[in-house]
């Protein structure tokens, strides 16, 4: 690869990268070696020698490196292959293929968040386990749709007040 684990000389350049100093990705390498082993049922290292052609990872180091940085840059395939020394649909399995070995190292780690509940109850006492919650509540523009029916099912109930002349006090002298 073109970018490297070796090229990050300051903590600044690690949270930048992959989102995690020194210490914390060479904590999550730990698993994340042991869940690729577990997933392929052998070593990268070993992988390489077996198919030697066209690999761009030496160690799960690398791939673990590039998995973070593919998601905490946000680049397109072209340019993350560009940047990383590869084709734009190698740098698309090498990132599914960390993704997977990434959720397996979470999973493994019990660091996963669970993503459905069967009840209440469920839900109640997997969070109580946890000390914080983080919620994304980020909103987001949406086409409107042109069928009166659907327009119905995603109206939210809010009315803009500035826009709005009736629902705005009249000023002196209007009627």
């Amino acid at each position: 690869m073109k970018i490297s684990v070796q090229d990050l000389k300051t903590p600044r350049q690690w949270r930048a990268s992959v989102g995690c100093d020194a210490h914390h990705f060479e904590e999550l390498l730990v698993v994340f070696s042991q869940a690729y082993t577990a997933f392929n049922q052998t070593q990268l290292a070993d992988r390489i020698i077996i198919h030697p052609a066209g690999t761009h990872m030496k160690d799960e180091a690398d791939l673990l490196f590039f998995t973070l940085f593919s998601c905490k840059s946000g680049l397109t395939y072209d340019v993350l292959g560009l940047v990383c020394g590869m084709d734009a649909a190698t740098a698309k399995r090498r990132q599914d293929e960390g993704l997977a070995v990434l959720r397996e190292a979470l999973r493994l780690a019990d660091c996963l968040p669970e993503r459905e509940f069967q009840s209440p109850a469920d839900l109640q006492r997997y969070f109580s386990k946890r000390r914080a919650v983080l919620l994304d509540a980020t909103e987001f523009a949406t086409q409107r749709p042109q069928e009166k029916e659907a327009q119905k099912a995603r109206y939210s109930g809010k009315k803009n007040a500035i826009h709005s002349k009736r629902s705005s006090p009249a000023m002196p002298g209007e009627k």
